[in-house]
């Protein structure tokens, strides 16, 4: 037992370090950061041509853009180090786990890596931008001036691109499972109506707005993820059945019975 919380000790200061110097290594390019932050503003009928981003968004208080710079930099430390986060997190796990889950795992980092930077691009690029111009065409039809803090714009903004991004880990979770035996390809074909039901409930919740819009930008892509990886169990479990036939012909067996009675 203490062996094990020396191990979560060091996984717990590899991670908190690692944090620190890729937060400190992005905060020396806080200007850099803060100009790609304010991209998705600059949307159609926004602003006047030649009007900076700037001039739409206020602080309230003294220390208000400094701790802005700091959150800026603490997501961007985070996205650049997440493939080392899951390194240190895995080291902790792989001593308790078999030979051939260790072997299973550990692709795992590379595709969860992509699958995160993945997220991330695709609530930059496509989600973000269109969110902002929703609301804010929503705001200029209720007549309201779009004067936004600056805190809240870049909380919003930063929580919204590392939700998707960590929301697109669902295949490395879902096919994790399945390698491990606890999902099967006919659980999860079978089950598909659940799955709708539980994606939705699940981006209702993590999403940072509460309009409809977003929540489909983030289910849909995510349900399109989800079908991926029920093809991809199929031919998982083809391959494994071609190789252990007697252990799948057990397991039919099984499953047979208690649908018999």
């Amino acid at each position: 037992f203490l062996d094990h919380l020396e191990d979560l000790r060091t996984m717990f200061v590899r991670v908190i370090v690692t944090l620190l110097v890729s937060v400190l290594g992005t905060f020396i390019f806080y200007k850099e950061l803060f100009e790609v932050i304010l991209a998705p503003m600059a949307m159609p009928g926004f602003m006047k041509e030649g009007e900076d981003l700037r001039n739409f968004l206020t602080t309230l208080s003294p220390q208000e853009a400094f701790m802005t710079a700091v959150n800026i930099s603490m997501i961007a430390g985070i996205i650049i180090s997440f493939p080392l986060l899951l390194l240190f997190i895995l080291q902790f796990v792989l001593p308790g786990l078999r030979t051939n889950e260790r072997k299973i795992l550990w692709p795992s980092i590379a595709i969860g890596g992509g699958l995160f930077l993945t997220g991330v691009c695709f609530s930059y690029f496509v989600v973000l931008p269109r969110a902002l111009e929703f609301f804010a065409e929503f705001a200029e039809s209720m007549g309201v001036r779009n004067d936004w803090r600056l805190g809240e714009y870049i909380t919003f903004a930063t929580r919204f691109i590392l939700i998707f991004g960590i929301s697109f880990e669902l295949p490395v979770v879902v096919m994790a499972l399945v390698k491990l035996d606890f999902l099967t390809y006919k659980v999860m074909s079978t089950t598909r109506k659940h799955a709708i039901i539980g994606i939705a409930i699940f981006s209702a919740v993590i999403t940072p707005t509460q309009d409809i819009l977003t929540l489909l930008l983030l289910a849909g892509p995510l349900y399109v993820l989800y079908e991926i990886c029920i093809w991809l169990a199929y031919f998982i479990e083809k391959k494994e059945r071609e190789m252990f036939p007697e252990s799948f012909a057990e397991r039919d067996k099984d499953e047979a019975e208690p649908e018999k009675e």
